[in-house]
């Protein structure tokens, strides 16, 4: 199983790389992170902080986008093309095939933050002589709330079309963002009626708080209101995991429900 796995996975990394959209996503971030320090906003005096927590924006922002793109059209490419049929065949259970999908678009997830983290602590040494590591928590949280975006994502994928999955992907991003304003206010809220709060209440306590995930302004300004600590690390990776494994346990569920 481990071996079947480890092949899936590798067959997508390849897929994605040969892919240019992977490359033009990768290359447009990083022109704008380099830009930052023009803006007419990066005064002297803040220039640092802009760099960083511009940079950690836009690293979210790309890996948002190839969570949502390469978690809608991985299994549908390999379907259109009857690719799964022939790897189906063999000794290789749908379980392990869609798991092995979700492990490629980690890697690429993974590999992309990693060279993206080495090219800011470069730019920044250069620019402003400073070497700032510490960024590596933002990038973790960033990893980790593309984790969970990447299995929604690939479990509806399952069933629907990588134009539907993908807004519902976006759906998905900003609903848990917003939801602990939005959601929370129409399930207290005495203005709407008993099943619009019911409504609020399950989808608020259903749903992750991806907000939890932002820690990019302060990492940013470096910790200097609140610091970061490994136990809040740790509750976010608790977190991540929890919701990849529900929502890998329902794509699984779906995909060898599915017809081929």
């Amino acid at each position: 199983m481990m071996r079947a796995l480890v092949a899936v996975a590798r067959g997508v990394v390849e897929e994605a790389l040969r892919r240019k959209v992977y490359y033009v996503l990768i290359a447009f971030t990083l022109v704008l992170i380099l830009m930052v320090p023009v803006l007419p906003s990066a005064k002297v005096g803040v220039q640092l902080d802009l760099m960083r927590e511009g940079s950690l924006g836009l690293l979210a922002v790309m890996s948002f986008l190839l969570a949502a793109i390469f978690g809608a059209t991985m299994l549908s490419f390999e379907m259109e093309r009857k690719i799964v049929y022939n790897i189906l065949s063999k000794p290789i259970r749908r379980s392990t095939y869609f798991l092995g999908k979700y492990l490629g678009i980690l890697a690429i997830l993974l590999v992309t933050l990693a060279f993206s983290y080495l090219v800011i602590l470069l730019f920044i040494f250069l620019k402003f002589h400073v070497f700032n590591p510490g960024i590596y928590k933002a990038l973790l949280t960033i990893f980790l709330e593309s984790a969970v975006l990447a299995a929604f994502t690939l479990s509806v994928s399952a069933v629907a079309t990588p134009v539907v999955t993908f807004f519902c992907t976006l759906a998905f991003y900003a609903i848990c963002h917003l939801k602990g304003e939005f959601l929370y206010e129409a399930m207290v809220s005495g203005n709407h009626n008993l099943v619009v709060r019911g409504l609020a209440a399950i989808f608020y306590y259903l749903l992750p708080n991806l907000n939890f995930f932002n820690i990019n302004e302060t990492v940013a300004h470096g910790e200097r209101a609140f610091p970061v600590h490994a136990r809040e690390v740790f509750f976010l990776f608790l977190l991540a995991s929890i919701f990849t494994g529900i929502f890998l346990w329902m794509g699984t569920m779906l995909f060898e429900r599915r017809e081929l």
